[in-house]
């Protein structure tokens, strides 16, 4: 009878030891990321019959699970993915927003109304050499303007490459981690250990992958995690993973429409280009703000720079310059004299086609060499003549963008204000969407974060459990020297 008292004693010690181990592993890792709560499930024994008595054999653990909640996780999961996307879009668009700032700097609007106004003033004298080399310099400012836009929005775009490349590495390490895992957790699983700090790995891989991509995951029936992207393909499935890669391509092939573009494909498949495809996290963001929004005011900054090179040059080479021309025997002026062409120049170069406009803008080499080029008559020979500058100037205020809806100054104001509305709206859905994520976090763990005051308490009463248990051992113990003393 001491001895099954002894073994009814024992098993509660061992409960009580592994409960204390649990506890003490709960406390550990009361600060780590991701981790789950792990509980102890302690039941009786099976009770045996004797003498025909039912008596009670100790306890035992049945087993060890983490606290989680799947429908928790897939809401914290997907709060995290709208954060990455929402942060990192506006960063970028923040970016471009102070490209065009004019804060504390003068942007391109005033450079325009500074070149209109040139004209203006070169319209009241139109012989004075310092007011013709002030057209010329403000005109070198535009040109200077629409380089540096142009230039910035390329560095915005091959930096957002190297983003890209990043992203597919890190989302590739964490596609390897949830495999590896999947396999480890299964093949534990099998011989009935406990694996929930591994599942708490895997979560915590899946949680990081999540801002990188938008996933969809479901779990088999043998607890394998299969990870999906939407619209973009299964990246892992038990023990078997799917990684991505990236490569470089020239302009025809890209999707951004820059030459060198960083492209997202499937490291087995570099035959299928899968960039436009991710929608969401990081990667899905900084792709959307290279290929549409950058692609889009690229697009817009070469019309505004095509059509506004057309407009100046289609009035200046109506004009002469500004020198004594020679006539031929009929009294017509010559149009070409020692100093070269004496009408039909450019302002500025010719451009040849609206893509790269804004990069290739610059001053004819006519107007470059001399001032004098510029013209301001629209008759040989006529000092006082000013059409050609007046109506330059008026440019200024005539609709010719948008089919004749805009002026310049009214589309390039509407392309910065739809930018400041883009990274505002990013701005609110970032700041929204890091409340939704504080909110999922805080419920996650409520769930199952670790509370020191609950654990502390488990811990005194196991440790007291432990010691009632050793008692009765110990009893036991007594019990059987007594029977022992009897027979001596």
């Amino acid at each position: 009878m001491s001895s099954r008292l002894l073994n009814i004693g024992n098993t509660g010690l061992s409960a009580s030891k592994k409960a204390l181990e649990v506890t003490s592993h709960n406390i550990s890792n009361a600060n780590t990321e991701g981790y789950s709560r792990q509980r102890v499930h302690q039941q009786a024994n099976t009770p045996l019959i004797k003498d025909g008595l039912v008596t009670g054999s100790g306890t035992r653990i049945r087993d060890i699970n983490r606290v989680h909640d799947k429908f928790v996780e897939k809401k914290l999961r997907d709060a995290n993915t709208d954060k990455s996307y929402y942060d990192n879009r506006s960063q970028q668009m923040g970016r471009i927003e102070d490209i065009f700032n004019e804060i504390d700097n003068q942007g391109l609007n005033q450079i325009l109304n500074n070149f209109f106004n040139s004209f203006r003033d070169l319209a009241n004298q139109p012989e004075n050499e310092t007011v013709r080399s002030v057209v010329r310099d403000k005109a070198q400012l535009i040109v200077k303007d629409f380089r540096r836009i142009a230039e910035t929005l390329d560095e915005i775009s091959r930096s957002i490459d190297d983003k890209i490349s990043l992203n597919i590495k890190d989302a590739n390490q964490h596609i390897e981690t949830i495999g590896q895992l999947n396999r480890k957790i299964r093949e534990l699983e099998a011989n009935g250990d406990e694996t929930g700090d591994m599942r708490d790995q895997r979560d915590l891989a899946i949680k990081e992958l999540s801002k990188i991509v938008k996933i969809h995951t479901y779990e088999d029936e043998r607890g394998n995690y299969n990870v999906q992207a939407p619209g973009v393909g299964t990246l892992v499935t038990a023990a078997q993973t799917q990684t991505l890669g990236t490569y470089v391509f020239g302009k025809e092939d890209s999707t951004s429409g820059q030459d060198g573009s960083v492209e997202v494909f499937w490291a087995s498949r570099s035959g299928q280009q899968i960039t436009e495809k991710f929608k969401g996290g990081s990667l899905g963001a900084v792709i959307k703000v290279r290929n549409h929004d950058i692609k889009a005011l690229r697009e817009k900054l070469d019309q505004t720079a095509f059509e506004f090179m057309n407009y100046v040059n289609a009035i200046h080479r109506r004009g002469f310059v500004n020198r004594e021309i020679q006539t031929d025997a009929q009294g017509n002026p010559v149009t070409v004299d020692s100093k070269g062409p004496t009408t039909g120049l450019n302002f500025f170069k010719e451009p040849t086609q609206i893509e790269g406009a804004a990069l290739r803008l610059d001053l004819s080499d006519a107007i470059k060499s001399d001032v004098s080029n510029i013209a301001t008559a629209l008759s040989p020979n006529s000092p006082g003549d000013n059409r050609v500058a007046i109506a330059i100037s008026k440019l200024q205020h005539e609709r010719l963008m948008g089919d004749g809806t805009a002026t310049i100054e009214e589309d390039y104001l509407k392309t910065v204000g739809n930018v400041g509305l883009e990274t505002g709206k990013a701005k609110l859905d970032a700041e929204q969407s890091e409340g939704l994520l504080a909110q999922a976090n805080s419920i996650r763990e409520r769930i199952s974060g670790v509370s020191i005051d609950e654990e502390a308490a488990n811990m005194i009463k196991y440790q007291h459990a432990y010691e009632a248990a050793a008692k009765v051992m110990q009893t036991a113990n007594e019990m059987f020297d007594t029977v022992l003393s009897i027979k001596q």
